[in-house]
């Protein structure tokens, strides 16, 4: 392709959309709305997948062993644990080790000072693959009842819930993509339109001297590209400026404290291209349709 030719395209693009800026306008805009409550939920959903990840390797599961169980028993479990399939590491607690833990997160209070003997059992920590194989682990655990497990503690339902909420947002998330991406291809096809109805003799007679459609294509399908790139770049620095603050008030919320926030880098990292990506594409099919449609004609 001549660099003479993909000058007028980009010409005529621009021209197009200053003549008909009212549309052009409003397409960008409905574009910059869809993709804004897109990057939205992307971004929630990323928080809440990074908490998922987070609380996975936090919640586990938790196997005591009973006091009776001697060194070769603890070996012998050790090596049966570590053997599941859903089973990430396996790491050794020692009955002192879990009284300290104990101390440390109740702030020593005074009836566990001089505390003896050791009440509590040495145990494994299981850090498991998914958070969602708790179910799966703890059964074949009580298989295993019989090398030296005193007990079993695990918290499904939490993991359950929150594995459910992450789905949850990740399938709207999808969901939005579809249906507001299907409103902007519509707006951004009747924006083109207009265009190609007033340009229609032009075209014509473009035909009849013998360009090919793809000649005559190629101006509204960078329209559509120019349109659905601003509208796309609009939401990304709009997220892009908020993000931090809204991190920010969370934060400083003391009940939230505990929770640990993904960085900003790397969702933006995701979303930044993601969002042009979609906004180029809605382009592209929104005027790829239109022009279509009237080449037939």
């Amino acid at each position: 392709m001549k660099l003479r030719t993909i000058r007028y395209y980009i010409r005529e693009a621009f021209k197009s959309l200053i003549v008909n800026r009212l549309m052009s306008v409003a397409s960008i805009f409905t574009v910059a709305s869809c993709i804004l409550i897109v990057s939205v939920f992307f971004i929630v959903g990323s928080h809440v997948s990074f908490f998922v990840q987070q609380l996975g390797d936090s919640l586990g599961l938790v196997v005591f062993i009973e006091d009776e169980a001697t060194e070769l028993d603890r070996v012998r479990l050790h090596s049966q644990i570590q053997d599941i399939p859903q089973v990430l590491s396996v790491r050794y607690v020692s009955a002192d080790e879990n009284l300290a833990d104990f101390r440390e997160r109740t702030n020593n209070p005074p009836f566990l000072q001089n505390l003896y003997p050791n009440p509590l059992r040495a145990s494994f920590e299981l850090e498991l693959v998914d958070v969602a194989y708790q179910d799966q682990v703890a059964h074949a655990l009580e298989n295993l009842m019989d090398y030296g497990i005193g007990g079993i503690l695990r918290s499904a339902e939490l993991g359950r819930m929150v594995g459910t909420l992450s789905d949850v947002v990740q399938i709207i998330t999808v969901a939005l993509v579809v249906i507001l991406g299907i409103v902007a291809i519509v707006i951004i096809t009747n924006t083109i339109n207009i265009t190609v109805n007033a340009r229609r003799t032009e075209i014509n007679i473009m035909k009849y001297v013998g360009a090919t459609d793809w000649f005559i294509r190629w101006p509204f399908i960078i329209e559509g590209v120019l349109i659905g790139l601003i509208g796309s770049s609009i939401p990304a620095l709009i997220t892009w400026a908020g993000h931090n603050r809204v991190i920010g008030a969370l934060t400083g919320i003391q009940d939230l404290a505990f929770i640990q926030f993904l960085p900003r880098y790397q969702i933006f990292g995701q979303l930044i291209p993601f969002a042009l990506l979609l906004g180029t594409i809605i382009g592209i099919i929104g005027s790829g349709v239109s022009v279509r449609r009237h080449l037939k004609v």
